[in-house]
């Protein structure tokens, strides 16, 4: 009789550790980006366009 025993994968705790390392790190770093923006929101494109379209228009010189 033959036994066909599996190996159980080799688990490299190293690279593990650095992934979730990296997950947390993420994470950190959107909760900072959410909070700069609430204190210095960055200007939209979509208002640069309103701002052009309400210029007022030059009336012409009467003679």
């Amino acid at each position: 009789m033959t036994e066909d025993t599996e190996i159980p994968p080799v688990i490299d705790f190293k690279t593990k550790r650095r992934e979730r390392l990296h997950v947390v790190h993420d994470a950190r770093l959107e909760q900072m980006r959410s909070e700069f923006e609430k204190a210095f929101p960055l200007p939209s494109k979509a208002n640069s366009k309103v701002g052009k379209s309400l210029k007022k228009k030059k009336k012409p010189r009467k003679s």
